[in-house]
């Protein structure tokens, strides 16, 4: 499996997972079921640590890929091919949501009691 590949598996499993915890959430929270709720908060923390992980990992590939000092800037796009392709706004944005997803949770918990 190459690194694009495993790159684009993260991508599909957040853009999987978050609307998931989302319906979970909402599910648990209109019928007061604190199981929906505890797997909602789990499929939020599993998206919050692959946002982390995507964003990261992009953020060392797009150092790897910098021209060393002194190199001339790329100006050959096929140069810089060997490195996968990342979305950082993307990871950011699954990020915000799954957190925004465990406060919910976490807020509709407090009000189960």
């Amino acid at each position: 499996m190459s690194d694009q590949e495993i790159a684009n598996l993260v991508l599909m499993s957040l853009f999987i997972l978050l609307p998931i915890a989302l319906g979970a959430m909402l599910v648990g929270r209109s019928r007061g079921n604190r199981r929906v709720l505890k797997w909602a908060r789990g499929l939020a923390v599993l998206t919050i640590v692959l946002a982390v992980a995507y964003d990261v990992a992009g953020a060392i590939y797009l150092l790897l890929a910098e021209p060393e000092p002194g190199h001339e800037p790329w100006t050959d796009p096929s140069a810089v091919v060997d490195y996968p392709t990342f979305f950082l706004p993307i990871g950011v944005g699954a990020l915000l949501v799954g957190a925004g997803i465990l406060v919910g949770v976490t807020r509709a918990r407090h009000h189960l009691g």
